[in-house]
Protein backbone atom coordinates (compact mmCIF):
# COMPACT_ATOMS: atom_id res chain seq x y z
CA UNK A 1 0.00 0.00 0.00
CA UNK A 2 1.43 3.36 -1.04
CA UNK A 3 1.60 5.98 1.69
CA UNK A 4 3.93 8.72 0.40
CA UNK A 5 4.68 10.22 -3.00
CA UNK A 6 8.04 12.00 -3.28
CA UNK A 7 8.72 14.49 -6.08
CA UNK A 8 11.86 15.90 -7.64
CA UNK A 9 11.67 19.64 -8.40
CA UNK A 10 13.57 20.62 -11.57
CA UNK A 11 11.82 19.49 -14.76
CA UNK A 12 9.29 17.70 -12.56
CA UNK A 13 7.40 20.52 -10.85
CA UNK A 14 9.17 23.44 -12.52
CA UNK A 15 10.29 24.12 -16.08
CA UNK A 16 13.97 25.06 -16.20
CA UNK A 17 14.27 25.83 -19.93
CA UNK A 18 14.83 29.56 -19.41
CA UNK A 19 17.39 28.85 -16.68
CA UNK A 20 19.54 26.63 -18.85
CA UNK A 21 19.39 28.92 -21.87
CA UNK A 22 20.53 31.84 -19.71
CA UNK A 23 23.22 29.80 -17.98
CA UNK A 24 24.70 28.51 -21.24
CA UNK A 25 24.59 32.04 -22.67
CA UNK A 26 26.36 33.53 -19.64
CA UNK A 27 28.98 30.78 -19.61
CA UNK A 28 29.67 31.37 -23.31
CA UNK A 29 30.08 35.10 -22.63
CA UNK A 30 32.95 34.57 -20.20
CA UNK A 31 36.37 35.60 -21.45
CA UNK A 32 37.52 32.01 -21.01
CA UNK A 33 34.80 30.62 -23.29
CA UNK A 34 35.43 33.31 -25.88
CA UNK A 35 39.13 32.50 -25.88
CA UNK A 36 38.37 28.79 -26.37
CA UNK A 37 35.75 29.47 -29.02
CA UNK A 38 32.96 27.70 -27.10
CA UNK A 39 29.41 28.85 -27.86
CA UNK A 40 26.21 28.64 -25.83
CA UNK A 41 25.00 25.98 -28.25
CA UNK A 42 28.16 23.95 -27.67
CA UNK A 43 27.58 24.01 -23.92
CA UNK A 44 23.89 23.15 -24.25
CA UNK A 45 24.63 20.17 -26.50
CA UNK A 46 27.30 18.97 -24.08
CA UNK A 47 24.75 19.07 -21.26
CA UNK A 48 22.47 16.90 -23.38
CA UNK A 49 25.30 14.43 -23.97
CA UNK A 50 26.27 14.10 -20.31
CA UNK A 51 22.62 13.69 -19.33
CA UNK A 52 22.37 10.73 -21.70
CA UNK A 53 25.49 9.32 -20.04
CA UNK A 54 23.93 9.73 -16.60
CA UNK A 55 26.51 12.21 -15.29
CA UNK A 56 26.16 15.47 -13.33
CA UNK A 57 25.05 17.91 -15.98
CA UNK A 58 26.59 21.37 -15.79
CA UNK A 59 29.58 20.43 -13.68
CA UNK A 60 30.58 17.68 -16.11
CA UNK A 61 30.11 19.95 -19.13
CA UNK A 62 32.25 22.63 -17.50
CA UNK A 63 34.98 20.07 -16.77
CA UNK A 64 34.98 18.78 -20.33
CA UNK A 65 35.52 22.25 -21.72
CA UNK A 66 38.19 22.78 -19.04
CA UNK A 67 36.57 25.99 -17.79
CA UNK A 68 37.96 27.24 -14.49
CA UNK A 69 34.78 29.08 -13.52
CA UNK A 70 31.09 28.20 -13.47
CA UNK A 71 28.34 30.80 -13.84
CA UNK A 72 25.44 30.63 -11.34
CA UNK A 73 22.05 28.95 -11.66
CA UNK A 74 19.22 31.51 -11.88
CA UNK A 75 16.38 29.90 -9.94
CA UNK A 76 14.30 33.06 -10.40
CA UNK A 77 13.82 32.05 -14.05
CA UNK A 78 12.08 28.79 -13.14
CA UNK A 79 8.39 28.57 -14.05
CA UNK A 80 5.94 26.11 -12.56
CA UNK A 81 4.20 23.71 -14.93
CA UNK A 82 0.60 24.90 -15.09
CA UNK A 83 -0.94 21.58 -14.09
CA UNK A 84 1.07 21.29 -10.85
CA UNK A 85 -1.41 22.84 -8.35
CA UNK A 86 -4.36 20.81 -9.60
CA UNK A 87 -2.40 17.55 -9.56
CA UNK A 88 -0.90 18.13 -6.11
CA UNK A 89 -4.30 19.12 -4.72
CA UNK A 90 -5.83 15.87 -5.95
CA UNK A 91 -2.96 13.64 -4.84
CA UNK A 92 -2.67 15.26 -1.40
CA UNK A 93 -6.17 14.06 -0.59
CA UNK A 94 -5.04 10.43 -0.87
CA UNK A 95 -1.31 10.46 -0.03
CA UNK A 96 1.28 12.30 1.97
CA UNK A 97 3.50 14.29 -0.41
CA UNK A 98 7.19 15.03 -0.13
CA UNK A 99 10.19 16.43 -2.00
CA UNK A 100 13.57 14.78 -2.56
CA UNK A 101 15.70 17.14 -4.62
CA UNK A 102 19.19 18.40 -5.34
CA UNK A 103 18.60 22.08 -4.70
CA UNK A 104 20.22 25.32 -3.68
CA UNK A 105 19.43 27.02 -0.38
CA UNK A 106 15.91 28.41 -0.05
CA UNK A 107 13.87 25.59 -1.57
CA UNK A 108 10.94 26.01 0.81
CA UNK A 109 10.79 29.70 0.02
CA UNK A 110 10.70 29.00 -3.72
CA UNK A 111 7.96 26.40 -3.29
CA UNK A 112 6.02 28.94 -1.22
CA UNK A 113 6.43 31.55 -3.95
CA UNK A 114 4.80 29.11 -6.39
CA UNK A 115 1.99 28.55 -3.90
CA UNK A 116 2.61 24.80 -3.54
CA UNK A 117 4.60 24.42 -0.31
CA UNK A 118 1.33 23.73 1.52
CA UNK A 119 0.96 20.40 -0.27
CA UNK A 120 4.25 18.95 0.96
CA UNK A 121 4.62 17.42 4.38
CA UNK A 122 8.29 16.61 3.83
CA UNK A 123 10.85 18.74 1.97
CA UNK A 124 14.23 17.03 1.74
CA UNK A 125 16.82 19.18 -0.03
CA UNK A 126 20.43 18.24 -0.69
CA UNK A 127 21.43 21.68 0.62
CA UNK A 128 19.90 20.91 4.00
CA UNK A 129 21.00 17.28 4.46
CA UNK A 130 24.40 17.68 2.71
CA UNK A 131 23.85 14.59 0.55
CA UNK A 132 23.04 14.70 -3.16
CA UNK A 133 21.15 12.30 -5.36
CA UNK A 134 21.90 9.68 -6.59
CA UNK A 135 23.38 8.89 -3.14
CA UNK A 136 20.77 6.61 -1.60
CA UNK A 137 21.29 8.21 1.80
CA UNK A 138 19.10 11.15 0.80
CA UNK A 139 16.28 8.72 -0.02
CA UNK A 140 16.83 6.90 3.27
CA UNK A 141 16.69 10.22 5.09
CA UNK A 142 13.38 11.04 3.40
CA UNK A 143 11.87 7.65 4.19
CA UNK A 144 12.87 8.01 7.83
CA UNK A 145 11.39 11.51 7.98
CA UNK A 146 8.14 10.20 6.52
CA UNK A 147 8.11 7.16 8.77
CA UNK A 148 7.43 4.79 5.90
CA UNK A 149 9.01 1.70 4.41
CA UNK A 150 10.45 1.80 0.87
CA UNK A 151 7.58 -0.29 -0.49
CA UNK A 152 5.16 2.34 0.85
CA UNK A 153 6.78 5.16 -1.13
CA UNK A 154 7.06 6.33 -4.74
CA UNK A 155 9.71 8.58 -6.29
CA UNK A 156 8.58 10.80 -9.16
CA UNK A 157 11.29 12.52 -11.19
CA UNK A 158 12.66 13.38 -14.60
CA UNK A 159 15.96 11.52 -14.39
CA UNK A 160 16.71 7.81 -14.37
CA UNK A 161 20.17 8.24 -12.83
CA UNK A 162 19.21 10.64 -10.05
CA UNK A 163 15.60 9.79 -9.31
CA UNK A 164 14.10 6.50 -10.38
CA UNK A 165 17.04 4.06 -10.36
CA UNK A 166 18.40 4.88 -6.85
CA UNK A 167 14.89 4.89 -5.41
CA UNK A 168 14.23 1.46 -6.88
CA UNK A 169 17.47 0.16 -5.36
CA UNK A 170 15.88 0.77 -1.97
CA UNK A 171 12.63 -0.92 -2.94
CA UNK A 172 10.61 2.20 -3.73
CA UNK A 173 8.36 2.41 -6.77
CA UNK A 174 9.40 4.98 -9.36
CA UNK A 175 7.77 7.16 -12.00
CA UNK A 176 9.83 8.67 -14.81
CA UNK A 177 8.34 11.95 -16.00
CA UNK A 178 9.81 12.54 -19.44
CA UNK A 179 10.45 16.27 -19.37
CA UNK A 180 13.56 18.39 -19.87
CA UNK A 181 16.98 16.86 -20.43
CA UNK A 182 15.95 13.72 -18.55
CA UNK A 183 13.70 12.55 -21.37
CA UNK A 184 16.87 11.82 -23.33
CA UNK A 185 17.82 9.01 -20.94
CA UNK A 186 16.10 6.27 -22.91
CA UNK A 187 19.09 3.90 -22.83
CA UNK A 188 19.37 4.28 -19.06
CA UNK A 189 15.64 3.62 -18.83
CA UNK A 190 16.05 0.43 -20.85
CA UNK A 191 18.75 -0.72 -18.42
CA UNK A 192 16.87 0.47 -15.32
CA UNK A 193 13.16 0.32 -16.22
CA UNK A 194 11.01 2.63 -14.08
CA UNK A 195 7.71 1.25 -12.82
CA UNK A 196 5.78 3.89 -14.72
CA UNK A 197 6.49 6.43 -17.48
CA UNK A 198 4.51 9.64 -17.99
CA UNK A 199 4.97 12.70 -20.17
CA UNK A 200 3.36 15.20 -17.79
CA UNK A 201 2.15 15.34 -14.20
CA UNK A 202 -1.53 15.09 -15.11
CA UNK A 203 -0.96 11.47 -16.12
CA UNK A 204 -0.14 10.68 -12.49
CA UNK A 205 -3.85 10.94 -11.73
CA UNK A 206 -4.44 7.85 -13.87
CA UNK A 207 -1.87 5.89 -11.85
CA UNK A 208 -2.60 7.07 -8.32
Amino acid sequence: MIKTLFFDVGYTLVNEDAVWKRRCKEQAETEEAKRLGVSAEDIYHEIEKVTIEGLPQFRTAIDRFKFSQMVPYHSELETMYEEVPQVLEALSKKYELGIIANQLDGLKERLESFGILKYFKYVISSWDVKVMKPDIRIFEYALKAAGCQPQEAVMIGDRIDNDTAPAQLLGMKAVWIKQGFGKLQTELADANPPDYEVTNLTELLKIF
